[in-house]
């Protein structure tokens, strides 16, 4: 055990950073604020330090994105003037005390970033918002003005001098301000695990399957539902782990979402990652950077679900004990169709996942089973690109209420969901990790894993579907940032095109 303190970020001026028009938002103050009661609660604070934040300036804001942007969040000083700035955006909200908000955000994460390499603390979170990780260049969007890891990373390496760092986001939304930020930069190495479905899932991009341009980029693109925290720890041992061996980087920075938590507000459609899951990935990353691992908040809408899952995750990053993982004997068949294409696209890059795909195909061949084939994808996701960015062009985006909000009879069901399982934790200090053998086994890929990827994939890539059907035949008045209604005045006027339903058939 470390003698330094554990390190963390909490400063109330980011509790002033909240919608005055639409009170529905899920980003909302007290995301913050709980999780912070939560970890007193828990006495994982006790003996913490905690960080001064301040008020990034503009130089720091500016390592990461142009002048432009900072002087257009400094100028938001009405309600009306917040609600117009994101008519042109995607899934952005702003308010009078944005920019302090955010400036503090960043200024709080490189503080924190400065604690570690000053030896003041083992480890840290800094429980900030704004979140970040979709904001790049001069784009603020997905709730996020300015990046707040991105930032972090560059200033340790421009300021810091620190030779590499490594960003894992586990958010269920992709980090892809992150990785438009630092992906043209060999000392960074950046992993997204996010939900893709075949894009029909936001950001409707071909740019976030696993099939990434450079070997600093790890994409886990999840077309599956209620992927667990056996499959998503089982995706670090057979490929994040040992890329990060190789890469060996001087600070870890976790963009920490819990919004692919079990129950989280998607419910059955989200992700399956049990609470204690987060504690063992932080467990893991400590392992590769000890007491240089530090989280940062991003997302996490369900407060039953982000307060338990931040407690654990702390716990990981303290060196606490942890419920026990169970480590699935075959992995998600969704998943496992994702991990295959990745090992055959990175293994040029990572001797390791080259030895790891060689043994995987002699097993096949042993097991008297087709090979597995490479590179064969699906994209869904086109036409919903090209509606919202129709509706940013010509400034008719849906401001207010993207999500209904869960009902009192859903929230019971998250709570009872989230109640069972901590029913069944069993605490230790002691965790092996899956021999070879047992990875080796869960990624056989016969019949029975291929039709099951499909079946697993496409209930919810269906869902998203119908709906961009629905909102084109005018069977939904909205669909996030798409009005029904200003969408049809604006096809009447001749603003834009009727766009067309996704459809089974091709004109040739």
């Amino acid at each position: 055990m470390s003698q330094k303190p554990f390190g963390y970020v909490y400063d109330e001026r980011m509790l002033g950073h909240e919608c005055k028009y639409d009170k529905t938002m899920a980003e909302c103050p007290k995301r913050m604020k709980l999780i912070y009661e939560r970890l007193q609660k828990d006495q994982l604070l006790d003996g913490a330090l905690k960080i001064d934040a301040r008020e990034a300036d503009d130089s720091e804001i500016r390592l990461n994105h142009p002048q432009q942007l900072v002087d257009e969040i400094i100028s938001l000083n009405s309600t009306e003037k917040c609600e117009e700035y994101c008519k042109d955006k995607e899934i952005l909200w702003t308010c009078e005390n944005t920019n302090e908000a955010a400036r503090v955000a960043i200024g709080g994460s490189i503080e924190l970033v400065k604690a570690a390499f000053e030896n003041k603390i083992h480890n840290g979170f800094a429980m900030v918002r704004p979140p970040g990780h979709h904001s790049y260049g001069k784009v603020a969007q997905g709730y996020c003005i300015f990046n707040n890891v991105a930032i972090a990373a560059k200033y340790a390496i421009e300021k810091l001098g620190v030779k590499k760092v490594a960003i894992v986001d586990f958010d269920y939304h992709a980090g892809n301000g992150t990785y438009q930020s630092v992906k043209d930069d060999p000392r960074i190495h950046f992993t997204s695990f996010h939900g893709h479905h075949y894009g029909s899932f936001w950001p409707f991009s071909r740019e976030y399957d696993y099939h990434t341009n450079d070997p600093n980029t790890l994409f886990v693109p999840l077309n599956g539902t209620m992927n667990s925290e056996g499959d998503y720890v089982s995706v670090f041992h057979h490929v994040l782990l040992p890329m990060l061996k190789q890469f060996q980087p001087e600070l870890i920075l976790i963009s920490a979402g819990f919004d692919s938590g079990y129950y989280d507000l998607m419910m059955e459609f989200g992700q399956g990652v049990k609470a204690h899951g987060y504690g063992h990935m932080a467990r893991l990353l400590n392992e590769i950077c000890p007491g240089k691992t530090l989280a940062i908040l991003e997302g996490g809408y369900h407060p039953y679900n982000y307060t338990e899952s931040a407690s654990m995750m702390v716990r990981g990053l303290l060196n606490k004990s942890l419920p026990r993982l169970e480590i699935p004997s075959r992995l998600s068949a969704s998943l496992l169709e994702t991990l295959w294409n990745i090992l055959n696209h990175h293994s040029k890059w990572y001797p390791k996942l080259n030895e790891k795909l060689n043994a995987l195909e002699r097993q096949q061949e042993k097991l008297g089973l087709d090979p597995f084939v490479f590179n064969q994808t699906i994209f869904l996701g086109a036409k919903m690109r090209l509606m919202y960015d129709d509706v940013k062009k010509h400034k008719i985006v849906r401001t207010r209420e993207w999500f209904p909000e869960l009902s009192e009879e859903q929230e019971a069901v998250c709570k009872q969901k989230i109640d069972e399982y901590k029913k069944e934790y069993e605490f230790t200090n002691h965790h092996s990790d899956p021999s070879e053998d047992n990875l080796l086994v869960q990624c056989i890929w016969d019949d029975a894993a291929r039709s099951d990827a499909f079946m697993q994939a496409s209930p919810f890539a269906s869902v998203l579907i119908q709906e961009f059907n629905d909102f084109v035949a005018g069977k939904r008045e909205n669909m996030m940032i798409c009005d029904r209604e200003m969408y049809i005045d604006a096809v009447k006027n001749g603003v834009l095109e009727a766009h067309k339903p996704i459809t089974t058939t091709f004109n040739y």
